[in-house]
């Protein structure tokens, strides 16, 4: 048993050649320790000259293999596409602008290489030095924040990510899998990814909007599209914890930082937020009332000043 043929690197690209090339120089880097793992590239119909490092780097190195998309299908679309593709037992999907840092990497290949976990994290950025669940799980939202093992991709877990991609988070369906499985996770000491945005892509980065029909997914905000993606919890004494333990002030703290740093995105997601309430018992919904009271007062007197 070796890394080489446990594990299998994934990247879904577009239009992001210069992120794309510092992404790529790490993981081919003499130093890295993932290097001589199979890495496939989806590259989505790039227009920036993606597809022209990609032939350099796949002429270059043996283990890489690229896919270039005729069309665009789409971010989250070409993610799926990353895990209906893996056949290595575990795999991991890395984003075009991540930076890595290897110093703890032999944390992640002893786990790995143990055979005994299902997830294995590489980030840790909302955990605050617990092993909590709810923080893991919102960690994991976190694309490249999860390694795993892809037994647990069947048929009908594809399904439910594709039917996810409205919800911004397709992965979310492997992730309610494992726990649902009674999955075992591996928390490292440390963490491998460096540096990012922590950036939800949009499902329709590239893509034609106006031929574009699903509402959903045009008017979709990142933290209702969560919310609606616990549902595939089975338990639910689990998904209302989850909710209630997200961060340092629980559910109220949560939907408050998310919708105050993102309120202009907040103002067009009123079907969805509708969808997220249902899911919710009496006492999330009145600190939800007051969430949106108080991001209204802000609105107005943003527009009644002008900034």
């Amino acid at each position: 048993m070796s890394l080489q043929t446990q594990l299998e690197l994934f990247l879904p690209t577009y239009n992001r050649k210069q992120c794309l090339a510092h992404t790529l120089a790490q993981l081919t880097a003499p130093e890295s320790p993932v290097r001589n793992c199979r890495i496939t590239i989806l590259n989505n119909a790039s227009t920036d000259g993606t597809k022209e490092l990609l032939q350099k780097y796949a002429a270059r190195f043996a283990n890489i293999n690229v896919i270039h998309h005729s069309k665009n299908i789409g971010g989250n679309a070409n993610i799926v596409r990353c895990f209906e593709l893996a056949t290595a037992p575990f795999m991991w999907v890395v984003c075009d602008d991540d930076s890595f840092d290897w110093k703890h990497w032999h944390e992640i290949e002893k786990a790995l290489l143990s055979d005994q976990y299902d997830i294995l994290l590489t980030h840790k950025h909302f955990l605050k030095g617990t092993s909590d669940i709810a923080k893991i799980i919102r960690q994991l939202t976190f694309l490249p924040a999860g390694i795993y093992r892809t037994r647990y991709i069947t048929a009908g877990v594809l399904i439910n990510m594709f039917n996810n991609i409205p919800n911004l988070l397709p992965h979310m369906a492997l992730i309610c899998e494992i726990i649902n499985k009674k999955g075992i996770i591996f928390v490292p000491e440390g963490e491998i990814i460096a540096q990012t945005g922590i950036e939800i892509a949009s499902p329709l980065k590239g893509v034609d909007q106006k031929t574009y029909t699903p509402q959903s997914a045009r008017e979709m905000f990142w933290v209702v599209g969560f919310f609606n993606s616990l549902q595939l919890l089975q338990d639910e004494k689990l998904r209302t914890y989850v909710k209630n333990n997200l961060g340092r002030h629980g559910f109220f703290g949560y939907l408050m930082g998310a919708f105050r740093l993102n309120y202009t995105r907040y103002g067009s997601s009123q079907i969805n937020v509708r969808l997220m309430i249902n899911n919710m018992n009496l006492w999330q919904r009145f600190q939800f009332f007051w969430v949106r009271v108080f991001l209204q007062i802000i609105n107005f007197f943003r527009k009644k000043n002008n900034f």
